[in-house]
């Protein structure tokens, strides 16, 4: 997020070339919106969107921020649905790759 403010959920997590990427990709957000280092909103039109932010003190929280909960259900059908409604080409998360086991 270093280069943009904003950006679609699906945007962000989504490797078009490997769903369990992707599906890493959201468990590690998931940790990046917990501690406050990114924020997740839904726009007025239903996008949903991340930013980064400043993460706060565990009880200092400024007043009006929540902590709140999401549960949010992946499958390849919804992966192959996202990467045509938003047309994702290109992973913005960089492809990691598995070191291959040593003979």
């Amino acid at each position: 997020l270093d280069t943009v403010d904003t950006i679609n959920l699906f945007c962000l997590i989504i490797d078009p070339n490997d769903f369990g990427q992707s599906v890493e990709n959201l468990y590690h957000l998931s940790f990046l919106v917990q501690d406050g280092t990114c924020s997740l909103r839904v726009a007025e039109n239903g996008e949903p969107l991340v930013s980064r932010s400043q993460p706060c003190p565990q009880l200092g929280r400024p007043d009006g921020i929540t902590r709140k909960q999401m549960v949010m259900e992946s499958d390849m059908a919804t992966w192959r649905q996202a990467i045509d409604i938003f047309d994702i080409q290109h992973p913005f998360i960089p492809h990691r790759t598995t070191p291959s086991p040593s003979s």
